[in-house]
């Protein structure tokens, strides 16, 4: 039986980048839903017009909310893999297949690592600590945490409670992915123009809205620095 397979892109103000990246998704994929998050351009005209179903929201409800929006429609429309990736071109659509294939070898979910090479110095020390901090609390060993390039299987994105509207959503999924224990991989991906995009104050909030999802013992913390630095060493 074929499996269907459904991107989320969400996007605010994205009009001149948009409409690429949704026609070469498509190639990839059984359908592409573009959230479009109150945007004030022609973000939703070009979007439809691309071959994108499209969400409206009526204001401005952050990343989260347009990605939990999102995959509430994915599961709907019957998705068995979803992958989501940012419709502002620093996301290539042709590293697509390397989740699908990964996905199909049995992992519950996939994340795309950055090549940070060409970052600032300020960006590749901030995520570095945030990637570490972020792997620490959730008990789990990904390379790049505030990566917006991801796949989940149906039923393993089906088990993730997700409550975040804004950018803390990257980190609440690696949160919950840790919680619930499921099977996850890397995949290298290219980045072709780089995005500003998080900065060190939205990371410290990424940080602390993570504490604010978890208390736990000092044991627990412990036994997670053990499982993180087995994978690494």
């Amino acid at each position: 039986m074929k499996q269907k397979i459904i991107a989320v892109i969400p996007a605010y103000n994205e009009e001149k980048t948009v409409g690429d990246i949704v026609k070469r998704t498509k190639k990839y994929v059984d359908e592409v839903i573009v959230v479009n998050d109150c945007s004030k351009d022609n973000t939703e005209k070009v979007a439809k017009s691309a071959g994108a179903l499209v969400l409206n929201h009526t204001v401005n409800k952050g990343l989260g909310a347009s990605l939990r929006d999102g995959f509430e429609t994915a599961l709907k429309n019957g998705a068995d893999i979803i992958i989501t990736l940012d419709a502002d071109g620093q996301h290539i659509p042709e590293d697509i297949p390397k989740f699908i294939d990964k996905i199909n070898e049995g992992y519950d979910f996939v994340l795309g690592a950055r090549d940070l090479s060409k970052y600032p110095l300020i960006k590749k020390i901030g995520n570095f600590f945030l990637n570490a901090a972020t792997n620490f609390i959730s008990g789990t060993n990904l390379k790049d945490t505030e990566s917006g390039f991801r796949a989940f299987r149906r039923n393993a994105l089906e088990k993730l409670q997700l409550k975040s509207d804004r950018y803390q959503i990257a980190v609440e999924i690696v949160f919950e992915v840790g919680r619930n224990n499921l099977k996850t991989a890397n995949v290298p991906i290219k980045v072709p123009v780089y995005i500003k995009g998080v900065g060190v104050i939205d990371g410290i909030h990424n940080f602390a809205y993570l504490l604010h999802r978890r208390e736990r013992r000092w044991r627990d913390y412990i036994a997670d620095v053990k499982y993180v630095l087995k994978k690494w060493l």
